[in-house]
């Protein structure tokens, strides 16, 4: 989804963000709380040849709405699950 904006108070418009996914990375919200089940899934449908050696988890906090705003507001902030594909064996 990228870049985006959405309306906000008094006529301004706020800057959102959702990062897409891209050959090497899948996104997961963790507020959807997904099993292992559907995260093999997700690995399955996009690298139906990958190992589990090749395959890393990370998590990361993205700031995904009011961006360019100086305050912190965790709520602006969204728990990402990564996953990663390296290319190595």
């Amino acid at each position: 989804m990228g870049y985006g904006t959405r309306p906000g108070t008094l006529g301004h418009t706020i800057r959102t963000f959702w990062p897409d996914d891209t050959d090497t990375e899948i996104y997961l919200d963790s507020s959807t709380r997904p099993t292992l089940v559907e995260i093999q899934q997700k690995i399955s449908e996009k690298w139906p040849d990958a190992w589990a050696a090749n395959i890393t988890f990370e998590s990361q906090e993205i700031n995904t709405d009011c961006l360019g705003y100086d305050l912190y507001d965790p709520s602006d902030w969204t728990n990402f699950i990564i996953i990663r594909r390296s290319n190595g064996a």
